[in-house]
């Protein structure tokens, strides 16, 4: 059955089919390996700055801790209430 010309194409156009489909996948799982790479380094900055954050709050004085809590309770109800008018 091999020796027949046709049979021999299909063959040769199934296995290139395969190929280039296997190819297809393999760009595509490496631009979402690229994706979570640069994720987890983008999430990995923004926990050394939360730290850093974290330990200028500690040095903060008791007034200015309130003061900078204030403002970022004001920033969060301004946010809220500019989603609220928008909807």
């Amino acid at each position: 059955m091999m020796d027949r010309p046709i049979v021999r194409i299909i063959l040769k156009q199934v296995q290139l089919f395969g190929l280039l489909v296997r190819y297809l996948y393999l760009h595509v799982r490496y631009v979402q390996l690229h994706i979570h790479y640069y994720l987890l380094k983008a999430a990995g900055a923004a926990l050394v700055e939360a730290v850093k954050m974290e330990y200028f709050i500690k040095c903060l004085s008791k007034y200015d801790r309130v003061i900078f809590a204030t403002c970022i309770a004001v920033s969060i109800y301004i946010l809220i209430l500019v989603m609220l008018i928008r909807m």
